[in-house]
């Protein structure tokens, strides 16, 4: 896990359905500084600037440096976006000065998971409107982060009109060069399996000059399959089959060394223990153990309290189905008399993620939004405890450093928390973004590092 201090920002960035701010963490450690955020839900931005903009949270939300876009994306114009930058003081933003516009258009319509899934729902084609803005901006890097349901849906009709769009030039624009992959968020330190569709794209000047941004390569494995459209042409497929490799000593190892997974107990086990319910928004270390993984050190740098250590209260009759999951159990372990009428018909090979508990020596499987055991593993591994795992322990599978608050109540702490980029993840991403950069304006001068007319033909 790399530290997430931040360092002084030296890039510039903008991040649309910004969220809590995922991806954002993870740019923020490595120089990035956010000059615009927009999400459609008030208390998501509320979030992410009360953790990117020190003026707003010092302020209690009435002064900031950050400009705020609350609303749909929709509604963004782009020269209005630029004037109400330049505005704050920060400097121009013509077409061409921003350095990274990053983004995660809704999933919902995509998820394989959804119950609703459809090609017709609405939220699908909000990425045109990221696309609109992009070229509207033209910034140097774009990253854009999605479920791997994107490129599968109505034959990945959705994701072939994205890359096609995003190549071609535009008025403002010479278009990018663009790679993608099917990251898993446990290949980069985080304690999850959680497999998400990340492009990022170089614009065609830059690429020139600097070299094309490519995905980074994995620095742990997984046992995660990837039993979906593209999951073995367009995954780091070493990294979720390297473990069976290391059993094999008369087979010699080639490709890349991988470490461990980080598990479940590296990333929570230093958080005080909780009853069911307990636990507060605001507390201390006090009765915290001593971090003794070096997850566990780097999660609690620059925090000075323990923040959203609180976990969701079960109710009857899940508190009696509860005490009979075993760590890694799930519903197949639940009495037949005490599970759900639905569940009772089941066939035992299903829903095996429902009514589970986490286990401490594995990792986690996708956090999902809502802490509902009847919808996901959500059960802490301790069973003394039992209970749901708190905001904070969420956070930390998300990889959230202990510093970045969450604010609101408790079940959109959650959902806060639980549709986010983790931010080790991102943070992979931008070590390669900042690295392009950096190369880029070694060989130009920064005060007219953006492309020329001729450069656009």
């Amino acid at each position: 896990m790399q530290s997430s201090t931040e360092i002084a920002p030296r890039f510039t960035s903008g991040e649309l359905f910004c969220g809590a701010g995922g991806l954002s963490s993870g740019f923020h450690a490595y120089g990035f500084g956010t000059r615009f955020a927009n999400d459609i839900w008030p208390l998501a931005l509320h979030n992410f600037l009360m953790n990117f903009d020190p003026l707003y949270a010092a302020s209690g939300g009435v002064k900031g440096d950050v400009v705020s876009l609350g609303g749909s994306v929709e509604d963004i114009h782009v020269g209005d976006l630029r004037r109400s930058v330049e505005a704050k003081g920060g400097g121009r933003l013509a077409p061409g000065d921003l350095d990274v516009l990053l983004g995660g258009p809704p999933c919902q319509g995509f998820s394989v998971n959804s119950h609703t899934r459809s090609g017709e729902d609405p939220r699908n084609f909000l990425f045109r409107h990221y696309v609109r803005i992009l070229q509207g901006l033209a910034p140097k890097v774009f990253v854009l982060e999605n479920v791997p349901g994107m490129y599968s849906l109505e034959g990945g009709r959705f994701f072939d009109e994205l890359i096609a769009i995003i190549g071609e030039p535009s008025e403002n624009c010479p278009g990018y060069e663009v790679a993608f992959k099917i990251m898993n968020a446990a290949h980069y330190g985080v304690p999850q399996d959680r497999f998400r569709v990340v492009l990022v794209g170089t614009r065609r000047d830059v690429a020139n000059i600097a070299g094309k941004i490519e995905l980074p390569v994995p620095r742990h494995y997984s046992l995660s399959q990837a039993h979906f459209k593209g999951g073995r042409a367009h995954t780091f497929h070493h990294a979720i089959g390297f473990r069976k490799r290391l059993t094999q000593t008369d087979v010699p190892q080639i490709g890349p060394q991988l470490a461990e997974p980080v598990s479940v107990a590296e990333a929570i086990d230093d958080l005080p223990a909780l009853g069911n319910g307990g636990g507060a928004d605001i507390a201390s270390y006090t009765k915290a153990k001593k971090p003794v993984s070096d997850y566990q050190q780097l999660s609690r740098r620059g925090a000075s309290v323990l923040g959203n250590h609180w976990c969701r209260a079960l109710a009857q009759p899940n508190i009696e189905r509860a005490k009979h999951i075993p760590a890694g159990g799930d519903w197949r372990s639940i009495p037949h008399e005490l599970l759900p009428p639905g569940m009772q018909r089941a066939a035992r090979k299903d829903h095996t993620k429902r009514y589970g508990r986490l286990r401490p020596d594995e990792l986690s499987g996708t956090l999902l939004t809502k802490p509902d055991p009847h919808w996901g593993t959500f059960l802490h591994y301790d069973i003394t405890q039992q209970r749901l795992i708190s905001v904070r322990e969420a956070a930390r599978i998300q990889s959230f450093p202990d510093s970045y608050q969450f604010y609101g109540g408790q079940v959109d702490q959650y959902r806060l928390c639980g549709n986010a980029v983790p931010p080790l993840m991102a943070g992979a991403v931008a070590r390669h973004v900042a690295a392009v950069l950096d190369r880029y304006y070694s060989s130009t001068n920064r005060n007219d590092a953006t492309f020329s007319a001729s450069a656009r033909a």
